[in-house]
């Protein structure tokens, strides 16, 4: 223990997702600071690196730690949109980072038990939009907000304490604070990819990478591309596209008290 998208196409117009409701100075390191938090309660602290690979097999390098989810089915879904997942022990966290490569940047913060729906993870859309592909469909995406909603409590087991853990990917537009009541909190519109829901159940000191790839500019032969390629979801979502090659994690990890 420690411590509904707005979207323009390519060949029509704007095209809105559904409307569900949804219920972003570097400091250069070599190493993750696993001893930033010392919470005094039962919960989650979320940590956002961002890591200078010093090669290409980020995947496997990952593989040598940790267990994945048990659905394979949401596995391949979420590495279709660019995201791995695997849950490690927190003590292993440095030497994940160390044979990826050297941290740029880095922050924690404590969340403790999320009972209501959270962000805990934000990248706003430039003003100039972007290029996305989610489910291999390209659209250019021109506000907003993505998002990593989060929500997450103690429960008990057989075996013992655990923190569950829920997770979905979103995307909203924020409304103006309103006069009227009960409408300041509710977005424009927005969309939860909820087939990209993923969940689990964390020991103390267990912790879930969130893991994302970012491809710098690659030289191209033959005739100029007609502007930037897309981006998957997921790759948006932690901060592509990229100036330079980079690994960004979100690592949640639980802290559990101890009883009796």
């Amino acid at each position: 223990m420690r411590h509904h998208l707005i979207f323009c196409s390519l060949v029509s117009s704007a095209i809105v997702f559904g409307g569900c409701s949804a219920p972003q100075g570097v400091k250069t390191v070599v190493s993750y600071n696993s001893g930033v938090l010392n919470p005094v309660a039962d919960g989650i602290s979320v940590s956002t690196i961002e890591i200078k690979p010093n090669g290409s097999d980020v995947s496997e390098k990952l593989q040598q730690f940790g267990v994945p989810l048990n659905s394979e089915e949401l596995q391949k879904r979420l590495l279709h949109e660019g995201i791995q997942l695997r849950k490690i022990q927190i003590v292993d966290l440095p030497a994940i980072i160390t044979s990826i490569g050297e941290v740029n940047q880095e922050s924690s913060a404590w969340h403790g038990q999320i009972l209501k729906w959270r962000d805990l993870h934000q990248r706003q859309i430039d003003p100039k939009g972007m290029l996305i592909s989610q489910q291999g469909v390209q659209h250019f995406v021109q506000r907003g907000s993505l998002c990593l909603l989060s929500r997450s409590w103690l429960i008990e087991r057989e075996e013992g304490f655990r923190i569950y853990l829920q997770c979905v990917p979103t995307w909203h537009i924020p409304r103006e604070q309103s006069p009227i009541v009960g409408r300041a909190n509710k977005p424009i519109q927005s969309e939860v990819f909820g087939d990209l829901l993923f969940e689990t159940t964390l020991l103390d000191d267990e912790a879930l990478i969130v893991a994302v790839e970012l491809a710098g500019p690659r030289e191209k032969q033959g005739p100029q591309s007609e502007g930037p390629p897309p981006v998957r979801l997921g790759e948006a979502l932690l901060g592509g596209p990229a100036e330079q090659d980079l690994v960004q994690f979100i690592v949640i990890e639980a802290n559990i008290m101890p009883r009796g």
